[in-house]
């Protein structure tokens, strides 16, 4: 697996959020290509993947990724390349949709009031910070969350 080598402990110190060990099988879809090519994911986290294709097809920067038996493909672009595969990262905004759906039901009153009176420090306002901290919080139960079902997944 990719963190036994030196190069893979370099990245898994560098990353924010920790990838979990797994063996899942998934497709990689090219526009060009009719039928997708298959691969396995050997971590993954919410934010990336470590994929290894079964064939040396030559995989463009950017593609859609099928994970398992899902029927809705994840945008990715390779973020580096090894020789047994490469190292992916999802291109899907969930944390600004978090952060958007947070605003709209939970901080829009407090939102508005900062914008109409606006620090004049420049600093962030406490509801921006606990708009922030929410989020982080929400971002963590869900990694947690998909680490949790991604080892059961990898594990049957």
């Amino acid at each position: 697996m990719e963190q036994d080598s030196p190069k893979g402990r370099e990245m898994s110190e560098q990353r924010r959020v920790q990838r979990q060990p797994c063996r899942l099988d998934a497709r990689i879809f090219i526009p060009q290509l009719s039928a997708p090519v298959r691969c396995t994911i050997t971590d993954i986290s919410t934010l990336g993947a470590f994929v290894q294709p079964h064939t040396r097809r030559s995989v463009p920067a950017s593609f859609d990724l099928s994970i398992g038996g899902s029927s809705s493909p994840r945008a990715c672009r390779i973020a580096r390349r090894e020789a047994h595969g490469f190292g992916v990262e999802f291109l899907d905004p969930v944390r600004h949709e978090v952060e958007d759906l947070l605003i709209e039901h939970a901080f829009k009153e407090e939102m508005v009031f900062d914008a109409l009176y606006p620090s004049l420090s420049g600093e962030l306002t406490a509801t921006k910070m606990r708009l922030r901290h929410t989020t982080d919080a929400i971002m963590e139960l869900i990694e947690r969350r998909s680490a949790v079902s991604w080892q059961h997944t990898s594990a049957a």
